[in-house]
């Protein structure tokens, strides 16, 4: 623990050093980007690479194990088949970013909680008060891990929580003026976000975003079952 400590404390201030850049894609978040850190981060850069080799490894343990409960679970409840929830994340993905780029959450009010609706909702609705719009092209999903899956008796608690690695072109945009606020409008960027999605009635819908992937974050992922035995404890 004390390592994994370090490594965050290091991997935390090799993120300061970076110019900040803001982007505005789905959930309104932002990351880190562009520069170097001058000679302080190269000579953190060999830490930063430990902490990344970390978290993959973690990323892939948690993925193993929900992906041993989520098939156990399909053979009787098809909800829960891998392939189901990737298609279905994939869908709720470009629709939600979709949303997010028109102002207009009804487009994906189908693909969200009430809960997230109402927040995306609201922040949209600034934009549009602001008269800014958030520009995303070339929109690409990457990759879908499931890391961590969770089953109750009452179908109605279910709930999983996926890694998702995209792309896009991401900047925003002054309607006044024209003037670029924030992002590139010529670069696209690879991001990595948590995606919690709870069951609804008809499907998995979206129902948080989390738009920084820490190590932190495996730790408290534990897929388990209420309905099959010898779940990941």
């Amino acid at each position: 623990m004390k390592i994994q400590k370090i490594l965050q404390v290091t991997f935390s201030l090799l993120v300061l050093l970076q110019p900040l850049e803001l982007f505005a894609r789905a959930g309104g978040g932002s990351s880190g980007g562009g520069g170097s850190g001058g000679i302080i981060g190269i000579i953190l850069l060999p830490f930063f690479l430990i902490y990344a080799a970390f978290l993959h490894y973690k990323l892939n343990k948690k993925n193993k194990e929900a992906i041993n409960l989520v098939d156990k679970i399909a053979k009787i409840d098809p909800i829960w088949e891998r392939n189901h929830i990737k298609a279905r994340i994939e869908y709720v993905f470009y629709k939600v970013q979709n949303a997010w780029g028109e102002r207009n959450q009804d487009l994906a009010k189908d693909c969200m909680s009430d809960r997230l609706y109402t927040k995306h909702k609201m922040q949209t609705d600034s934009m549009i008060e602001k008269n800014q719009i958030d520009n995303m092209e070339l929109i690409n999903l990457i990759e879908v891990r499931i890391v961590e899956a969770i089953d109750y008796k009452d179908d109605s608690k279910d709930t999983l929580w996926a890694y998702i690695k995209g792309s896009m072109i991401d900047y925003t945009t002054d309607l006044n003026t024209g003037r670029v606020i924030s992002g590139k409008k010529d670069k696209s960027e690879e991001f990595t976000e948590l995606w919690k999605f709870i069951r609804g009635e008809k499907d998995w819908v979206l129902d948080e975003i989390d738009q920084k992937v820490q190590i932190t974050d495996f730790y408290k992922f534990h897929s388990k079952s209420e309905e099959i035995k010898n779940t990941t404890p």
